[in-house]
């Protein structure tokens, strides 16, 4: 079942801060705007109860133009939603201007679950001082809740970023958002500061072109019902109470989405890419770091979106890793976190494919399980699956019938993997698979296994695949696979995934 989520901006447009630079802070809102506000927000609560099961709805974030942790109904519904069985997660973006203390006290007496709150913090210099915020912080933290924690990447303000990153505790993530308005780039110094404190800050400063096919998943929901796809997409056809589960939870809108580029973490941070999930969990709009001790990722269609990534350099098809994805990996690097492939291609193949980024990490599983290789600190541990010989004078009787050239990929001698190449223009498909395994003894049973990939047929031995890859270099590690992630678009990758928490 899909494990989609909701952002929710209610009317509330005022704050009790008073930043420069923002223009809620002018704002003094009515006691009926007030009203307003709750009355919105308790229908959309009662609404969500009553139809999150239904739309597969797992979770909820308050992203309002004001604050509003402040005002209690808030806290009243995220009791109620959290106390849903069908319910995650629930939080919302805050200035942390309130009582922790009550707030909470608030929040349990309504029956709120602690586990299930996320907190996304932000760090105003004008308004609060970094030990009054990093206090608070540290209190929510004290008390099981999830919170990350950041600021606005202002120049002169990096001593004062820097000084807040060695008072939080470390297991918070303190990210630091991109400067608009700025009218000119970081410079070369400003943005290795700014990485320096947010391993991730190099993503909010590539630009994120905007895909509409990626966004299912999550909905943003407007105070009156109306709904986008996200908090910069124009409005769809429907309203939130009127709207109805698609398997995609894409509602098709007739403008669909007008944007050029996603220009803000709530709207790329909320895509169906591949580091979102991989760097921030199930809900990466909450914007709370998995912080996994290793990284399991599959190259084609995954590291290296399609054929249409790639391009000829000296005459050979070169892949090119999206600017994006490598900034996540060097992130995951700089976090610490092992990286390693898990792919169907072989070794050489694999680094060849991922150029410069090869350098990132630390081997990995390749030929679809039949290569495990694990290299650190100067340390190098293999492992092949090997496969019988007997399979080959089998395989060279069939080749003209069944229209392909054997490639096989040995060690000190003995084939570990066999590949069965058509040309491109005469793809395997299920039927043909299974017609040459009835034709040929040795590929039924006898320790082998194949796999179809578009015109490559490959046959390994029946224990190599990619998940009992991932047991065993964990085993290496001295990791457990639910401390992990992986990635991977194949059928070939389900089990890893399983494995690894990633379904």
């Amino acid at each position: 079942m899909s494990r989609n989520m909701m952002v929710y901006r209610g009317s509330l447009k005022s704050c009790n801060y008073q930043c420069s630079y923002c223009p809620f802070s002018k704002h003094r809102a009515s006691e009926k705007e007030y009203a307003k506000d709750k009355e919105q927000w308790f229908h959309f609560v009662k609404t969500f109860e009553e139809r999150a099961e239904e739309l597969h709805m797992h979770a909820l974030m308050v992203a309002p133009y004001g604050e509003a942790l402040i005002h209690p109904w808030y806290w009243e519904g995220f009791a109620r939603l959290s106390a849903l069985p069908q319910t995650d997660a629930v939080g919302a973006q805050t200035n942390l201007s309130f009582s922790v203390h009550k707030a909470l006290e608030d929040y349990v007496r309504e029956d709120g679950m602690q586990r299930k709150l996320r907190l996304w913090a932000t760090f105003h210099p004008e308004m609060t001082s970094v030990e009054d915020f990093t206090e608070k912080c540290r209190q929510i933290c004290s008390e099981g809740i999830a919170i990350c924690a950041g600021a606005v990447g202002v120049p002169k303000n990096l001593p004062l970023i820097r000084l807040l990153r060695r008072e939080l505790p470390e297991e918070i993530y303190l990210w630091v958002n991109r400067m608009d308005g700025m009218k000119r780039a970081y410079t070369p110094e400003e943005r290795n500061a700014f990485l320096e404190i947010d391993p991730y800050f190099e993503r909010e400063l590539l630009p994120v072109p905007a895909d509409g096919a990626k966004c299912h998943g999550r909905l943003f929901a407007e105070g009156d019902g109306r709904l986008h796809i996200c908090n910069i997409s124009p409005p769809i056809e429907y309203k939130w109470d009127e709207w109805e589960y698609s398997s995609h939870l894409y509602p098709v809108s007739s403008s669909g989405c007008r944007r050029r580029l996603c220009s803000c973490y709530l709207a790329y941070g909320g895509r169906k890419d591949l580091m979102n999930q991989v760097l921030f969990g199930t809900y990466p709009l909450f914007r709370i770091p998995r912080r996994p001790k290793a990284v399991f990722l599959d190259i084609e269609g995954t590291l290296v979106p399609g054929t249409g990534s790639r391009r000829k350099r000296n005459g050979l098809l070169k892949a090119e890793i999206p600017k994006t994805v490598l900034a996540g990996l060097q992130g995951l690097f700089q976090e610490k976190s092992v990286l390693l492939f898990a792919t169907t291609l072989p070794y050489e193949d694999a680094i060849k494919r991922c150029g410069r980024a090869g350098l990132l990490f630390s081997g990995g599983i390749f030929s679809g399980g039949a290569h495990l290789l694990l290299v650190q600190n100067g340390t190098k541990r293999e492992f092949f699956y090997f496969l019988e010989e007997s399979v080959l004078p089998e395989l060279e009787k069939e080749k003209e019938q069944f229209h392909y050239r054997i490639i096989v990929y040995r060690k000190n001698g003995q084939a570990y993997k066999i590949t069965l190449l058509r040309p491109l223009k005469i793809p395997w498909n299920r039927q043909e698979a299974e017609e040459l395994a009835a034709a040929l003894p040795a590929l039924r049973g006898n320790g082998v296994r194949y796999f179809i990939e578009e015109h490559c047929l490959q046959i390994v031995a029946s224990e190599a695949t990619k998940e009992k890859g991932v047991r065993t270099l964990c085993r290496w590690l001295g990791v457990p696979p639910e401390e992990t992630a992986a990635a991977g678009d194949s059928p070939e990758d389900q089990g890893m995934l399983k494995l690894c928490g990633m379904q």
